[in-house]
Parts: C-alpha cells; structure tokens; sequence
C-alpha cells in the first residue's frame, strides 16, 4: 500500500513538472491570494492588539474585578468592602505568574455632575491613585495641557478636552463635582483643573474627570472601599487563566461569587469584543472571496491538465491502475500544488508583515488622525502582528482549497474508459 502511495506521489510530481507553465501560473495566484490574506490579517491583529492594549489601560484592565452588579446598577451601594479588597489584592499576588503582573490598581467611580462659573455637565468620575495609573494609564499619555495627577495630589483634577470647552475650562480654573455618597447624600467636591487630557473618544473626552483615589474616598465617605480593581498583563494570552485563578483562590479564601466577579476584559467590554469578533469575520469573508477566485483558478488548471492527458489516464488504467488510484493521483496534484504555493504565500505575507512593513503600516491618510472602534482609540501606524490562530486558520484554509477544487478533476479523470482513451491523441 505504502509503495503504491509513493508511485502515485511521484507521478504527480512528475507530472506537476511536464506541465510547469501552467503549474506556475495557477501557483502564482495561490501565493498572491494567500500573501495579501497572511498580510492582511496580520494588520488586522495589530489593530485588534493596539485596541485591546489602549481599552485595557483605559480603566477596565486585562481582568476587572468588582461587584457582581456594579456595571450594570453603577452604584456605589454595589462596591468592594475594604475586607474584601484586602483579600481581592491577595488572591492577584499569589495568581498571576512572575513578570506578567503590570499594574494592579483600585479605583472609585461615580456618575456624577461638573459645575464651573459658567455651566453644569454630567460626567464620569473616576478617583484613581497617581502613583500606580501614571505609568500604564491611557489618560496620562494624552494629556495635551498641564500634567496628569500626580502622588500627593488633594484637590487637583484632570478633565477631558470636552469637559473643559463646554465648562469653559483652563488651567487652575476651579471646578465643582457633586455626586450621590455612600450614604445616597448628595456631596460636593471642590477641585483645581490641573490638566487636560485628549482621548480621540468623543464620550470620553466630553464626559471624564479624574481626581486622586483618596481624595474621592474622602469626598464620597467610602473609607476603604473602592467600585473595581484592574489588573494589567503583561500579555493578553495569559488573561482568561489569570482571571480563572483569581477566581478560584478567592473561592478558597470564602469569597463567594456574589461578593466579587472576577471578568476578562472580553466579559468586562463586551462592545468591544463583538466589535472585534465581528469585523474578523467580515474581513474572512472578503478573504475567503478572494481565494474563492483563486480556487477557480486551480481547478480550471487541473481540470485542462486532465483533459489534456486523457490517452495517458487510459495506458495507466490498461496497466492495471484502478478508478481509485487514478483518482488519488489527480487529487494529489492539486494538494500538492496548492499547498507548495500555499506555503510559499504565507511566507510572502510573512515577510511583508514583519520585514517590509515590520516598522508599522501609518493608514493616517485614510481615515486621518486617530482611529476611534467601539469605545477604544489607537493611533493610525498599525504593526503587524502574526498570531498563531490566523497561521493555522490560514494553512486549513490552503489545504481545504487544495481538496475540494481537485475533487471534480479527479472525478473526472475516474470517468475515463480505457479503450475510449486508446482511440484519441491528448
């Protein structure tokens, strides 16, 4: 059996190389299809990984942790008791492997309302730690006036450019938060504007104002208790079992699920997710068209290949070669010559991804200044990234192709007769 494979294999590739123009022509379409496919996908995922990485340290980290009916009530009677944070703080200490632990950093937000001299607008209010945020927050990037918070900061304030326009807003300018306590009293706040930051994000920057953790803890009489914790990973790949042992060592340690849910940043930003999961698959299906095309291409190739050799289908069928085995051979052909050229494309989008454009592909002059997707921003020069999942979908993709457009040749050439090949010269 294994030598009859082997024959049948030579003979394709035998016959691969008598038909070699036309072999070469119908790879060059596998490898340019393929190519633009690893290419495109490849920029596709650095644009999903800029949008993770600037969404995640916008707030909601890799992992979010708070109460169970926090995101949906927004309130603060729903909120993390110091006890709890203590042990929540622990159960991440002991969890995430060493070297992947970012940043880890408590945080109290409140919907609430801004008041200056002029105006009142309603904004989100988030009380955050300068010591922890300043490194690996988004905000703290974007400041384009002033300085972002910094440690020892009381009555000091970052706002959104938004925020600052409509209140009429500039450095220094006093500004007045009012907002429900944890006791459902109104209180108010008086805070310096220290800096303005901006997002690209119209919600955000209309909407958004930062203060110091203690300062808000203070303000709203929440002592030591906080609305969420975020974890940044050094890696996305490692968020789902970070947050399942996070989870578990918080079950060892008594906290129950209605306490705390612990949420990658998939359950956390759900928009988000299905933003991304969507237009990866549009972007397959515009793909899969193209290589559609190039599949025609391959089995009009191999089907003339076997109409043109039908007076040699009819001797190996005379010498005793089988309706299967003739079959086989003709399937793989195809294979092999939609695998070869496969291979060879992925190479091509390989080397376009991180050799030619390695350095980042700028799309600024297509969409202009930064790019703004379902609540994430990113700046216009995208990396390629190859991820392991598109290199395997991609190589199922080469090898299903090769298959089903050499099934209907190799049917066909099943269908010759010996004595009705014998009599023609092709």
């Amino acid at each position: 059996m294994m030598e009859r494979w082997l024959l049948i294999g030579r003979i394709a590739l035998r016959n691969l190389r008598r038909q070699l123009r036309r072999s070469l022509l119908t790879a060059s379409a596998m490898v340019l299809g393929v190519g633009l496919l690893m290419f495109v996908r490849a920029l596709e995922g650095g644009a999903h990984l800029m949008y993770v990485d600037t969404a995640t340290r916008m707030g909601t980290g890799h992992v979010s942790m708070e109460h169970p009916d926090y995101m949906g009530s927004q309130d603060l009677a729903d909120r993390i008791a110091a006890r709890d944070l203590a042990l929540l703080l622990e159960a991440v200490a002991t969890s995430v492997p060493p070297g992947e632990l970012v940043a880890l950093f408590p945080q109290v937000n409140v919907g609430g309302l801004a008041q200056s001299a002029t105006s009142s607008v309603p904004v989100r209010i988030s009380g955050v730690d300068p010591a922890l945020e300043s490194g690996v927050s988004f905000f703290a990037q974007q400041v384009v006036e002033g300085r972002y918070l910094e440690p020892g900061d009381r009555l000091e304030a970052v706002v959104g450019i938004g925020v600052a326009e409509r209140l009429r807003l500039e450095l220094g300018s006093r500004l007045v938060l009012m907002a429900a306590g944890a006791q459902g009293d109104l209180e108010s706040q008086l805070v310096l504007v220290t800096g303005i930051f901006r997002t690209g994000i119209p919600e955000v920057d209309r909407g958004v104002v930062h203060l110091p953790l203690p300062t808000a803890r203070e303000w709203l009489e929440l002592g030591g208790d906080v609305t969420s914790v975020s974890v940044i990973l050094a890696s996305d790949q490692r968020t789902g079992s970070v947050a399942e042992a996070v989870r578990g060592r918080l079950t060892e340690e008594g906290v129950a699920g209605d306490r705390l849910a612990v949420r990658p940043w998939w359950e956390a930003m759900p928009d988000l997710y299905a933003g991304l999961r969507a237009d990866a698959v549009q972007t397959y299906i515009m793909l899969l068209v193209l290589l559609a095309i190039v599949a025609l291409a391959v089995v009009n190739s191999i089907l003339m290949a076997v109409l043109n050799r039908t007076r040699e289908f009819g001797v190996l069928r005379a010498l005793g070669l089988n309706r299967r085995a003739v079959g086989a051979m003709v399937l793989v052909e195809g294979v092999f010559l939609t695998l070869a050229s496969g291979l060879v494309g992925m190479l091509l989008g390989l080397a376009l991804s991180m050799g030619v454009f390695g350095d980042g592909v700028d799309i600024s002059f297509i969409f202009g200044g930064e790019l703004a997707f379902a609540g994430s921003v990113m700046e216009p020069v995208i990396q390629p990234a190859v991820l392991a999942g598109d290199v395997v979908a991609i190589l199922t993709i080469v090898i299903a192709i090769g298959i089903l457009a050499t099934l209907y040749p190799a049917w066909h050439a099943t269908r010759i007769e010996p004595a009705e090949a014998m009599k023609t010269d092709e």
